[in-house]
């Protein structure tokens, strides 16, 4: 269909202008409300969404599937987790500091990851013994391997 103007010029290129311009502004802000959403995820969900995305599709399913049979051994350590690690936050926050209450609350916090990181190791064993060779490499290669915190303030 073309449409012309008084003059006899056809409208199809501005038509297919617009057309074009709102496609890219609806991937735009979908891409927006993607990433926002993405970041208010919770950090657990981040780690193993990054992970999983580097292992190939069969693995992926295998590694999420097992995860999600296991959820009932770690679901409450990690809920857990994440009330002392709002209790930081609200400590951090408050108008007046208090450092006791902060090492308290990071005292919860730690001892919080302690039994999370214990129930959670089950279910990642269990996860990974059943991944490929190739799917427990591509693990090992999308974890981040960090340098000792001595090597960050070491004046060389």
């Amino acid at each position: 269909m073309i449409f012309y103007n008084a003059k006899g010029r056809a409208y199809r290129w501005l038509l297919a202008g617009s057309l074009l311009l709102n496609l890219f502004l609806v991937a735009s802000v979908g891409g927006q409300y993607l990433r926002h959403r993405e970041r208010h995820m919770p950090i657990f969900m981040r780690v193993l969404q990054h992970v999983t995305s580097r292992l190939d599709a069969q693995d992926a399913k295998t590694f999420r599937s097992v995860l999600h049979q296991e959820a009932p051994h770690y679901t409450q350590a990690q809920e857990n987790l994440a009330r002392a690690r709002a209790e930081i936050d609200r400590q951090l926050l408050a108008p007046q500091f208090d450092p006791v209450a902060t090492r308290a609350a990071m005292q919860q916090w730690q001892a919080a990851w302690n039994v999370f990181v214990s129930t959670f190791s089950d279910a990642l064993v269990e996860a990974m013994g059943r991944l490929s060779p190739e799917g427990r490499r591509a693990l090992v290669s999308a974890t981040p391997h960090r340098q000792p915190v001595s090597d960050l303030f070491s004046t060389k």
